[in-house]
């Protein structure tokens, strides 16, 4: 997956600690709401409920990392590329 290491930093900020609901992992927790933040509709800002649990720095991780992604902001590594931002803001990229 092209955000892999958003989802290790938020797993590793949530020190993997806790234990949430019925037996599901922090970071299966971390993971499902990752899947639920790609899969919600263009312009869509409501929280899923998947996401329900996370702590708030985690949830705002994600969302980031989605829109970074959805931007075209990371490169095939996965991780934040700000030369590609910086083309799409100057509009050297295209």
């Amino acid at each position: 997956m092209r955000i892999r290491t958003f989802v290790t930093a938020a797993a590793l900020l949530a020190g993997l600690a806790g234990v949430t609901g019925c037996s599901q992992s922090y970071e299966e927790l971390t993971e499902d709401c990752l899947t639920a933040l790609k899969a919600r509709a263009e312009g869509d800002k409501a929280k899923p409920a998947e996401c329900e649990g996370l702590k708030r720095d985690d949830y705002t991780t994600l969302v980031m990392s989605v829109a970074m992604d959805d931007l075209g902001w990371t490169g095939e590594d996965g991780k934040f590329d700000k030369n590609k931002m910086l083309d799409d803001v100057t509009g050297d990229g295209n």
